[in-house]
């Protein structure tokens, strides 16, 4: 996407309109199911101490006490990471002089939108992973993320569910561990949709806080942070 359709799209989005949900089909439109064949790169290491969102620069595991005038609950963070892992090594966003195997992300939604900036498409030379949320314990947060490929995730939606960034999304490894969470948590999360990761990228970029902002530097449009 060149800058003037980007700007388009944040016009969209400031107005309160859907810009890419019409034209498939709205939320909900799409039926579990893979995104994409091709490569299949294996996921990295997760940099669990140091990492950051490639998208978003918050951190990838949960904060100890308070941060930024928050405290949340342990395993909060750890449950939407997700990665975008290279075939061969690529510049870092940040700094072109080093190079970087895989791209970390705190919220599934950072990792679409990410893609959708930088026009990464998963299946070429790149592997999207999701949590699987199914096999997730918030207990024991780092060692209980398990990686499945997005493009054989089933994606839940709840209204009213929190999550990081505020992207109301989760993932899991079969649309029954879906269904079941969903049937768990039906009175909570009020409103409940289920995705496959090809309808998320159709309807990218997805909503998240700080959406515009984190689009426009990305796209260089805002060269201050």
């Amino acid at each position: 996407m060149n800058r003037r359709d980007l700007l388009k799209a944040f016009g969209g989005l400031a107005l309160g309109v859907p810009v890419l949900a019409h034209q498939h089909g709205g939320m909900g439109a799409g039926t579990p199911g893979a995104a994409a064949a091709g490569t299949l790169v294996p996921p990295k290491p997760i940099p669990w101490e140091t990492g950051q969102c490639g998208f978003c620069e918050m951190p990838i595991k949960t904060p100890e006490g308070a941060w930024r005038g928050r405290t949340f609950p342990k395993g909060f963070f750890e449950q939407t990471y997700s990665q975008i892992a290279f075939e061969k090594p690529r510049p870092a966003p940040h700094n072109p002089k080093e190079t970087v195997e895989a791209l970390h992300f705190e919220s599934i939604a950072c990792m679409v939108n990410y893609a959708w900036v930088h026009g990464l498409r998963d299946g070429e030379g790149a592997t999207f992973y999701v949590t699987d949320r199914g096999a997730y314990d918030p207990a024991r947060p780092q060692e209980t993320v398990r990686l499945v490929p997005a493009r054989s995730a089933t994606f839940y939606w709840g209204e009213r569910m929190m999550v990081v960034m505020n992207a109301k999304l989760l993932a899991f490894a079969s649309a029954k561990a879906a269904q079941d969470f969903a049937e768990a948590h039906k009175a909570q999360h009020g409103r409940q949709r289920f995705y496959s990761f090809q309808t998320l990228l159709d309807l990218a970029p997805l909503p998240e806080m700080n959406l515009v902002a984190l689009l426009a530097r990305h796209a260089g449009l805002l060269q201050n942070r």
